[in-house]
């Protein structure tokens, strides 16, 4: 199912509250301002219609040029004399010449014809029928004030682009504190840092930033009681692990050597596991930042791994970086983490590869090995998840290492995955912001 954010569900919802508000004003505006006023006009202008065709036929002939001019320079109106006009279809499409034809109605004499049309478009036409003659005022639509449909558009185009704007920053401000309180969630549980809730004026916002910061700080509290703990039992694991050692070393005549590499290799894999696992405790904490050459540090950490590695690791640059402000530590151990696991489980050449995005950079480390099947990709980031058992053994891990690498990524708000390939074997991306 996929969900809106409150953002969006606030667009919408305000959007439709001022659409159904101004469509009613608009409505309402029409039926009793617009269109009244284009009535009046309607009547006013009909009036001197009326009055114009009615002077013109009282006048002496030879006087009638000079009316027909003035009309013409004073009101914009042609006026013309002929046998019978044309008829013409019905003025659906000009509701203030439908208006304008209502008025004239009313005002001429039964015996009086008349006919509103256009001919050609654009001009409108007034036909008259005087006793003794057809009279055709003209004019064109510059000549109408007011019209209401362009009126009626006009307004609901600003009224559109209004509510717009007004339900956009309404919507803003409605989700910015619901916003502030995701980053600070966000912060506090893929990080694991110390965070400020930010406060809120809306009641019940203030009341769920509070119980989120006594949260948060309970989280620290106790986040910080257990790397206390975990260092605490490292120390404590690790002497007996040490006496363990010494003692062997000192029965060396008295045990079989078999026996002796059994007890050495299981002291071995515990000091293994009890490092790794504090590893990963640590790796909750968010390392402070520094700039680095991101190409200079890749290409050491790359030829350290090959010092101690008879595979082939090699190293694309497929972008200028540069210097760029990380976690140098945080981010040279999910490479080294993932570069092995690679080594380690069956591949005969790896490559890293560093690339731009819009977002960052990305960091990639692809392998040839037997590959992992696609249901379980999210499985191997689980702390001591083993694909095949005795493999994982006889490689000598621990089961944490990817676990660790996802966990750092998850801290500093990076983004780790396994993404398939179209040849056999392993490709990891690490996106880093």
């Amino acid at each position: 199912m996929k969900r809106i954010s409150l953002f969006q569900r606030s667009l919408l919802a305000v959007s439709a509250g001022l659409l159904i508000a101004l469509a009613v004003s608009a409505a309402l505006g029409y039926a009793y301002v617009l269109r009244p006023l284009a009535a009046r006009s309607a009547d006013d202008f009909s009036a001197l219609l009326v009055l114009s065709a009615r002077t013109w036929a009282e006048l002496p002939p030879d006087t009638r040029p000079a009316f027909v001019e003035e009309l013409q320079d004073e009101h914009a109106l042609q006026v013309s004399t002929l046998e019978t006009p044309a008829v013409v279809e019905s003025l659906q499409g000009h509701p203030y010449l439908s208006l304008l034809h209502e008025s004239l109605h009313g005002r001429l004499n039964p015996d009086e014809g008349l006919q509103v049309s256009e001919d050609p478009p654009g001009q409108f036409n007034v036909d008259l029928n005087l006793p003794g003659h057809w009279l055709r005022f003209s004019f064109t639509k510059q000549r109408i004030t007011p019209r209401p449909t362009r009126a009626v558009v006009g307004i609901a185009i600003a009224a559109l682009m209004t509510a717009f704007v007004v339900a956009f920053f309404l919507a803003r401000h409605i989700s910015a504190p619901v916003r502030a309180l995701e980053a600070a969630t966000h912060k506090l549980v893929l990080a694991g840092e110390r965070t400020e809730v930010p406060d809120s004026a809306i009641r019940e916002l203030h009341t769920l930033g509070q119980a989120m910061q006594a949260m948060a700080d309970e989280v620290a509290v106790q986040r910080q009681h257990q790397l206390v703990l975990l260092a605490g039992i490292s120390h404590d694991l690790r002497t007996p692990l040490s006496r363990m050692k010494m003692a062997i070393g000192m029965m060396d005549d008295h045990l079989p050597g078999a026996m002796r590499q059994r007890l050495e290799s299981d002291i071995a894999e515990m000091d293994l596991l009890i490092g790794a696992q504090l590893t990963l405790s640590r790796a909750q904490q968010v390392e402070q930042a520094q700039r680095i050459n991101v190409q200079t540090a890749l290409q050491e950490w790359v030829d350290a791994e090959q010092a101690m590695s008879l595979i082939p690791i090699g190293l694309r640059i497929g972008a200028d970086i540069g210097e760029k402000a990380l976690a140098s530590t945080a981010l040279r151990r999910i490479l080294v983490n993932l570069i092995q696991n690679a080594t380690r489980y069956g591949a005969s050449e790896v490559q890293v590869v560093l690339r731009s995005s819009a977002q960052g950079l990305c960091i990639g480390v692809r392998d040839n090995g037997p590959g992992i099947a696609a249901e379980l990709r999210d499985a191997v980031f689980r702390p001591f998840y083993r694909i095949d058992a005795s493999r994982q053994r006889a490689a000598g891990g621990a089961g944490l290492g990817l676990a660790i690498a996802r966990q750092l990524a998850d801290t500093h708000g990076w983004k780790l995955r396994l993404v398939s390939r179209a040849k056999p074997g392993c490709s990891f991306w690490l996106k880093v912001r």
